[in-house]
C-alpha cells in the first residue's frame, strides 16, 4: 500500500485508542503504528514470519506497538476504539470479509472500524461494511485509494467465514476438510498437493512431516497410509493454518499427529522423518523454498524420502542437487514433483499413478 499514510490522515481525526491494526503488509502496519502513536496500540498478524517483519519494521520507524499474532483477530479482547485495516489491493477478497466481520468483535461499544482499501475506487469494501455494521462512512474516491468507517451499535453473533471440501487418496476413505480464509488452498484441494500425494511413496509405520501443512489435508490423507503405527507432523508458520490442521486432524483421526508453529523450522528433531513433503508457493519468492530444501536434509533419516512439488522445476532442482545430490522428476496434473533423498526409490511401475479425488 503506497499511500497509506495519505489515506489515514483523511480519517485520523476519527481514530482513538487503544488502537488494534489487523494485518496489512508489514511497512504499512508499522507505519499506521507510528502515526497513531498513541499507548496501547496492537499490531494484529495470523502468521508468525508476518509478525516478526513487522517488529522489525516497528524498531525501523521507532515505532512502540505490541505485535500479537493470533489464530483469529476475535482472539484479542475486545478493548479497542479503534480498529484499523489497511486492506492491500491484491489481498484476498474473502480474507477482507473476515477481517470486518471479525473486528466488530474486538471492539468495544461504540468502537469504530476503519478500512483503508488501496483500490481507487472501491465498491465492496462499504457493502461488507453495511452488512455487519448497519451504516457505513466513506472519503471520495483517490489515487490514494478510499477509506471505510463503521460503529460497533451493540454485541452481535460471531459467523465463522469458512469452506468444506472432500479428497480421498486412491481406494483410501473419503475425507472432509475445513478450510478458512487466509490460509493456503482455501475452499478446494490444492492440484499441486494432488500431483505430490498421487506419487509420493508411503508405507506403514513411516514418520512423516509436511512443511506448511496450511489447513493440513495432506498430511491427513497420508495418515492413513502410515496408519496407526506411524505419526505426521504438521508444520506452518500461519497460527491460523495451524488450527485447522489440529481440526482436521482431530476429525480424520490422523495418526500420532504432532503440530508445530515455526518460521525457521525450529524445534524439529534432527534424523526424526522418514517422508518429508513440500508445497511451497512457486509464485512468490524462492527464500521459502530455500529454506524447504536446505533445512530438509537433516531432518530426515537414512533412507529418508524428500518430496517437493513445484511448477517451476528449473529453479528447484538445482537447489536439491546442492542439497541431496540427487533426484528424480515426475510429471503429474501439470506440476514437477521433485525426488530426493538417501535410498531414492525409483518411480512406479509402469508410470501408473493412483489418483486422489
Amino acid at each position: 500500500m503506497k499511500h497509506v499514510d495519505d489515506l489515514f490522515t483523511a480519517v485520523a481525526d476519527r481514530v482513538k485508542p487503544p488502537v488494534c491494526v489487523a494485518l496489512g503488509p508489514p511497512w504499512p502496519a508499522a507505519n499506521l503504528a507510528a502515526a497513531v502513536a498513541a499507548p496501547g496500540t496492537v499490531c494484529y498478524q495470523m502468521d508468525l514470519h508476518q509478525a516478526a517483519r513487522v517488529r522489525d519494521c516497528l524498531a525501523e520507524v521507532g515505532a512502540e506497538a505490541e505485535v500479537v499474532a493470533r489464530p483469529d483477530l476475535w482472539d484479542l479482547d475486545p478493548v479497542f476504539q479503534t480498529v484499523v485495516f489497511p486492506a492491500a489491493a491484491y489481498a484476498d477478497r474473502e480474507l477482507k470479509i473476515d477481517i470486518v466481520e471479525q473486528a466488530y468483535h474486538v471492539l468495544k461499544p461504540g468502537g469504530l472500524l476503519v478500512s483503508l482499501s488501496g483500490y481507487e475506487r472501491d465498491n465492496q469494501f462499504a457493502k461488507w461494511h453495511k452488512k455487519i455494521f448497519g451504516k457505513c462512512g466513506q472519503t471520495p474516491a483517490s489515487k490514494a485509494g478510499m477509506a471505510f468507517w463503521s460503529a460497533k451499535a451493540d454485541d452481535g453473533k460471531r459467523r465463522r467465514h469458512e469452506v468444506s471440501f472432500h479428497a480421498k487418496l486412491a481406494d483410501g476413505p473419503g475425507m472432509e476438510f475445513v478450510s478458512r480464509p487466509g490460509t493456503f488452498s482455501y475452499g478446494h484441494f490444492d492440484n499441486g498437493s494432488r500431483a505430490m500425494v498421487e506419487v509420493a511413496d508411503m508405507r506403514p509405520g513411516d514418520s512423516v512431516l509436511d512443511l506448511g501443512c496450511g489447513n493440513g489435508a495432506v498430511d491427513c490423507l497420508l495418515g492413513g497410509v502410515v496408519g496407526p503405527q506411524g505419526s505426521v507432523t504438521f508444520v506452518d508458520s500461519n497460527l491460523r493454518a495451524v488450527a485447522l490442521a489440529e481440526l482436521n486432524a482431530a476429525t480424520s483421526n490422523t495418526p500420532n499427529p504432532k503440530f508445530v508453529a515455526a518460521t525457521r523450522l525450529e524445534g524439529l528433531p534432527r534424523k526424526g522423518f522418514d517422508v518429508i513433503v513440500a508445497n511451497p508457493p512457486y509464485y512468490a519468492k524462492s527464500d521459502i523454498t530455500q529454506l524447504f530444501v536446505r533445512g530438509s536434509r537433516e531432518l530426515l533419516r537414512p533412507g529418508g524420502r524428500y518430496y517437493i512439488v513445484t511448477k517451476m522445476p528449473t529453479a528447484v532442482v538445482p537447489m536439491i542437487f546442492e542439497v541431496f545430490g540427487d533426484c528424480s522428476v515426475i510429471e503429474n496434473r501439470g506440476y514437477s514433483v521433485v525426488m530426493a533423498g538417501v535410498g531414492l526409490p525409483p518411480p512406479l511401475a509402469g508410470g501408473v499413478i493412483p489418483r486422489v479425488r
